[in-house]
């Protein structure tokens, strides 16, 4: 175009920081549609590194003179460059720095004969609408912040869900097909390359998944069947061993308040399956009744007894199913001497039963009763978690964590741990120390914590659970892309010395960070994706040249 005398240069790019700790560069979040730099080879989500000769470094952002800056416009305005003039970009492309040229441009404005603004020379005029609910203007203002998102990447923003996109992607279809077919034109071909290379990025990439990667998934199946055979067995063997102490037709729901119980005292009684219907709430304690009509057996919840049965849950759901939620179980107990009278106040409902001591537990998943583990709660009486954990625990091939592992081989390692439920070794692959900053007075350093876990055993045990669910849901593998350059994140010589807090150990942390991929199933395809809590950018640090260990609290 004829640009008036005297129009200022402008580099009509958009860009921000780079999200990188010390990273001088710039980020590319957009290239409008009649930019001098369409169709150069810039792509939204580059990395601009320099422009001209000049290499973007701590001088440079303390210059104020790269682009994005607030002094950048003024140093085009000096440097006489013009409209239309060729400029040179330095873009890092993996570990390479090419160089893209494109031209500058200006402030403009597109109208009609009748002074109407319009979207470009061509049309269409901004507040038409064309038989679509709202104008052209509106309509691509949306279009516009949805391809920034888009087309950033999903290292850009956090939280990106590539299916959500893909949905809100479906609108645009037809308005896009519209301007092309109505107002051909440079901006039309923009739009449809921008919507063509959002759907490219939504897609992922395919991947090749041999049915070795994904067996994983029909491990817990397996163990499943494996566990409910040893219940059955172990079950079967205890019934037989109590078989002339077990109470033979006991009262369905016995009443404490209304008939005289003490016959049952000691007796041993084997109750129907109870699950979360049967659950009784008080405001300090709960009950697993199993009865009718204000009546019936009550089990404290907080009876120490049950203290295995809630460590076999975790270690089934641990080991085997992590989408074990909603148990029905059938207890094995004995009538205890001391009624019980418990007040549901959410339900209404007031139970005057007999307390009952618990010594077995068979337990069912409520949506697949096939499934099922069996625990024997005397004391001494099992050196397992439940029937046949000793033998699922022999079964595990466990990744072996080495202490020369790469940073992507640790969390190679500890991806393939989740998949065969092998906490331990995944457990090992986080960091027991943080680099943490002290402050005294005027005057901040930096010290290694020793006493910290990444991820204790305690607070792991949600990450590992939510983690197997995804491995089982949505998440069919997880590779690592890249790792970063190694960086000192402490260094004790710049540390006082003679401050407690500073040891003589470790003299040295390092630190990577590695992006990670995960890969989901797309209709018959294995493709990368982003979803909901599914972290890509890691960090793992060393102490001293020694094992890297992952330094953040992610899963998967």
């Amino acid at each position: 175009m004829q640009w008036p005398e005297g129009t200022s240069p402008q580099l009509e790019i958009e860009t921000s920081s780079h999200n990188d700790e010390g990273s001088a560069a710039r980020v590319v979040t957009w290239i409008p549609w009649d930019s001098g730099f369409r169709g150069s080879g810039l792509r939204v989500s580059d990395l601009i590194v320099g422009h001209g000769d000049l290499r973007y470094d701590d001088d440079a952002v303390k210059a104020n003179s790269r682009i994005g800056d607030s002094g950048f416009s003024t140093w085009l305005e000096k440097s006489g460059l013009k409209p239309d003039d060729s400029f040179t970009l330095q873009v890092q492309r993996g570990d390479d720095v090419v160089s893209i040229q494109g031209r500058l441009g200006g402030y403009r404005t597109y109208k009609n004969a009748d002074g109407h603004r319009m979207l470009s020379q061509s049309g269409p005029v901004n507040h038409e609408k064309d038989g679509f609910d709202y104008a052209w203007d509106s309509w691509y203002r949306q279009f516009v912040d949805l391809a920034k998102t888009i087309l950033a990447g999903w290292d850009y923003f956090t939280g990106t869900v590539t299916k959500n996109q893909a949905e809100q992607m479906k609108p645009f279809a037809d308005r896009v097909a519209y301007l092309e077919q109505h107002y051909p034109s440079a901006l039309a071909k923009a739009v449809r390359d921008d919507f063509e290379a959002m759907k490219i990025m939504v897609a992922g990439e395919k991947r090749e998944l041999s049915a070795a990667d994904i067996a994983y998934r029909s491990l817990g199946e397996a163990r499943a069947k494996e566990v409910t055979a040893a219940a059955d067995q172990a079950f079967a063997a205890f019934l037989a061993e109590l078989d002339t102490q077990l109470m033979q037709n006991p009262p369905e729901a016995p009443n404490s308040f209304t008939e005289d119980t003490r016959h049952l005292v000691g007796k041993m009684v084997r109750l129907p399956a109870v699950g979360k219907r049967e659950l009784l709430f008080e405001t300090k304690r709960n009950w697993y009744w199993s009865g009718r009509y204000g009546g019936g057996y009550l089990i404290d919840k907080q009876n120490p007894s049950l203290q295995p049965l809630y460590v076999a849950t975790d270690e089934y759901i641990e080991k085997v199913d992590p989408n074990f939620r909603d148990p029905s179980i059938e207890f094995v107990g004995i009538v205890q001497a001391e009624p019980a009278l418990v007040c549901d106040v959410y339900r209404n409902v007031t139970v005057s039963g007999v307390r009952l001591e618990p010594i077995a537990a068979l337990v069912a998943n409520a949506g697949a009763k096939e499934n099922r583990f069996f625990v024997d709660l005397r004391p001494g009486k099992s050196t397992e978690a439940f029937a046949g954990e000793a033998a699922l625990e022999a079964g595990i091939k466990r990744p072996k964590l080495v202490d020369e592992a790469s940073p992507a081989q640790v969390l190679t390692t500890a991806f393939e741990a989740m998949k065969v439920g092998d906490m331990e070794t995944w457990l090992a692959c986080y960091a027991n120390w943080m680099v943490r900053s002290y402050y005294e007075r005027d005057r901040s350093f930096l010290y290694v914590d020793h006493t910290w876990e990444t991820l204790s055993r305690q607070s792991a045990v949600s990450a590992w659970d939510r983690a197997r669910q995804r491995l089982m849901d949505d998440v069919y593998g997880l590779e690592v892309v890249r790792v970063g350059p190694v960086r000192v994140v402490y260094d004790a010589a710049a540390q006082p010395s003679e401050h407690k807090l500073v040891t003589a150990s470790p003299r040295i942390v390092e630190s990577v960070r590695p992006l990670v991929n995960h890969i989901g199933k797309i209709g018959d395809e294995y493709r990368t994706f982003s979803g909901f809590m599914l972290h890509r950018r890691w960090e793992l640090q060393r102490l001293d040249n020694g094992p890297w260990r992952i330094t953040v609290t992610h899963a998967i």
